[in-house]
């Protein structure tokens, strides 16, 4: 199928070039050079009665002529509901699905995941359907006459039309995307022509942000495990701003998550989703796509790992091994990239992030493999007021910090007050900012100058003292510590459906208060917190170093080699099973089977393209079950047939083997792209 797409791209590919040289209607008129200085007119000569000056026109590359003429379209082709619907029944999922993820995916309904309040197998949904496209097609108004376009010579079915779908170079998955529409599109009507066009990803986000390309297909990878996270991107935010919408949808939309965002109930949540879901598969706005699904390895030596996906990475704390497995007293885990920064308030990455949930430790913590249940981790229990904007959290007696400190409800409101004063958008704070600050407010900046220092502390310290003093007590004013009641108090500036997800994770991270004083982090003081304001790792005194509560301590990190834990002695709650980890960095897949293959690592990242060289080791496999949206105990494997796709390569059985690893397979991933129209292409 993928050659076929290919070749149905390169034959229509050559056809338009061949018609290009055979007409002037994309052409940029010649009055954007300008003429040699030599050839100006004499002074004393006057112009030409006849001649005018020569309007300028800014035509946008990739809509072919910019009009309805079979050769390009309107701006505005895109605000046409039947043409988003037509484009929607000529999408074909299961090409993704089986072309490449190998069968590895399920199709997405909604926007919001499995477990979130939002998610409904049971939602309407488009699916791949050529004549139901023809149908939305000859529905159409493109020259918005008041006459169906299927009743229309002028319009979209006999005219025709040509566009450009970009994608970001090297992404292949995009790549597909848009041939599987070009192709399909032209099946539909062979004069509906789409040209697909890749960008280094710096010109395909300019582009985006410019609201220049008409047709894309964007990915997102969700911060938080709640629907919120999902909703708001797609349309009010990230790439909602970038398919300019108009107002009255986009406030439709805007009114549902302020609603939904605000309940603190997830049954009420769900329900006000359910609106949403139904106004997004009506407005159709964008695709959701697919979400892959899982495919992870581990020796079956291992026991008690937690899979729950919204892990930064593996959480070692639980895991042991069993008797006669190599290397019985280290976990060695081998991967492809290295961490960023060691700073909590800062790291906003996997790998950095899988360091920092074994090392430091949050208020409350996710509740083994549940993505949306939670249990207390630093805290030991909390209230929340009625109307969801007062939290008070008992900070657990007794814990200590790996250099000797003693954690205090002090430290807790100490490490939420610097994360949200160092802020920057390089950084995770802006999650933990709109709770605190009001939605829409998702950055300290934005009580100091509106916005106007945002990223940039050399303008921020350039503002009036007393703005910088204010902005501080603000924060403060919002996270207090009562050392003698062992008490911390967050009042939000709204209910905040997502609040205890937002904290679970690693920005939610306690430090201790003196250690980071100590080694040049903020002083506490509203008189100094704009000197440390939008930290990068490179200057960041905490990028090297680690002083948590978890039960892992750093022991060193050889930047670019290696990561090693120990488990700490002083742990206040169960100590880790294994004493050592090690989180080697190889970049190099062979080198990494090769260590799989003689059972020197525990577990170790696989590219999708090389897990038929892996497969054949699976003796076992854990499937995941999505009514308890849980793996389900691991049952042997008694064959491996690597031409088969999905769960159909693994013959499942009930006789044990000697073959060395165990498989998790099929629990939704937390990352998935959405094709998305632009309704004004500028």
């Amino acid at each position: 199928m993928r050659k076929l797409y290919l070749l149905i791209a390169l034959i229509l590919v050559a056809s338009l070039t061949l018609a290009a040289c055979g007409t002037k209607a994309t052409e940029a008129p010649a009055a954007t050079e300008a003429p040699a200085a030599t050839e100006a007119p004499a002074a004393t000569e006057a112009p030409a009665a006849t001649e005018a000056p020569v309007e300028q026109v800014a035509l946008n590359p990739y809509l072919g002529s910019n009009k309805l003429d079979g050769n390009g379209v309107p701006a505005t082709f895109f605000d046409d509901i039947h043409i988003r619907k037509a484009f929607a029944y000529a999408f074909d999922w299961d090409v993704i699905i089986d072309e490449v993820y190998q069968g590895e995916a399920v199709q997405s309904k909604v926007l919001s995941l499995p477990g979130m309040p939002g998610y409904d197998p049971e939602a309407p949904f488009y699916y791949y359907d050529l004549e139901k496209a023809a149908e939305e097609f000859k529905l159409a108004d493109v020259d918005k006459d008041g006459i169906p376009a299927g009743d229309d010579p002028d319009d979209i079915w006999e005219m025709g039309f040509r566009l450009q779908m970009l994608y970001n170079t090297g992404n292949s998955t995009r790549q597909i995307m848009a041939e599987i529409m070009q192709a399909n599109l032209s099946a539909v009507n062979e004069k509906f022509t789409i040209e697909v066009l890749g960008l280094p990803w710096p010109a395909y986000l300019a582009a985006q942000r410019a609201h220049k390309i008409p047709i894309m297909t964007g990915g997102w990878l969700e911060d938080i495990h709640d629907a919120h996270n999902w909703y708001q991107p797609y349309t009010t935010g990230t790439y909602g701003a970038r398919q300019n919408m108009p107002a009255e949808l986009k406030a439709q939309f805007k009114a549902l998550l302020d609603q939904g965002v605000a309940l603190i109930d997830p049954a009420e949540r769900h329900a006000v989703y359910q609106q949403f879901n139904q106004l997004y598969y009506d407005q159709v706005p964008g695709l959701p796509v697919v979400l892959a699904t899982s495919h992870g390895y581990e020796q079956k030596w291992i026991q008690g790992r937690i899979m729950n996906p919204i892990f930064s990475g593996i959480y070692f704390k639980t895991i042991s091994k069993a008797e006669g497995a190599n290397k019985p007293d280290t976990l060695t885990y081998a991967t492809i990239g290295d961490a960023d920064t060691l700073d909590p308030a800062l790291s906003y990455d996997t790998s950095s992030g899988e360091v920092i949930q074994n090392v430091y430790e949050t208020l409350v913590f996710y509740d083994g493999q549940a993505t949306d249940k939670f249990v207390g981790q630093l805290a030991t229990d909390w209230t929340v007021s009625e109307d969801g904007t007062v939290w008070t959290f008992n900070i657990r007696p007794g814990v200590k910090f790996h250099a000797g400190g003693d954690l205090t409800p002090s430290d807790v409101a100490y490490s939420l007050q610097r994360g949200l004063l160092q802020g920057g958008y390089s950084s995770p704070q802006w999650l933990l900012a709109e709770p605190f600050f009001g939605v829409g407010v998702d950055d300290i900046t934005g009580l100091v100058d509106d916005f106007a220092s945002a990223d940039d502390r050399e303008t921020l310290v350039a503002n009036p003292a007393e703005k910088l003093v204010a902005a501080c007590e603000t924060v403060k004013s919002k996270i207090v510590a009562d050392d003698a009641a062992g008490t911390v108090t967050l009042t939000l500036a709204q209910a905040w459906g997502p609040f205890l997800a937002t904290i679970a994770n690693g920005w939610g991270s306690v430090m201790d208060m003196e250690w980071v004083i100590e080694n040049g982090g903020w002083d506490g003081s509203c008189d100094t917190w704009q000197n440390t304001y939008g930290m990068t790792s490179a200057e960041d005194p905490f990028t090297p170093i680690a002083n948590g509560t978890g039960a892992y301590q750093l022991d060193h990190w050889t930047q670019g080699s290696e990561i090693v834990l120990k488990a700490f002695d002083g742990y206040w709650g169960e100590p880790a099973k294994v004493p050592n980890v090690t989180i080697a960095i190889i970049p190099e897949f062979g080198t990494r089977f090769a260590m799989l293959q003689a059972g020197d690592i525990d577990f170790m990242d696989v590219p999708v393209e090389q897990r038929p060289q892996v497969d054949p080791l699976v003796g076992e496999a854990a499937i995941y079950d999505p009514e308890t949206n849980a793996y389900k105990a691991p049952v042997p494997v008694c064959s491996v047939d690597t031409a088969k796709l999905g769960i159909d390569r693994f013959e499942l059985c009930e006789e044990a083997n000697d073959r060395p690893l165990r498989l998790y397979f099929g629990r939704p991933g937390l990352q998935q792209d959405v094709i998305l129209f632009n309704f004004f292409i500028e």
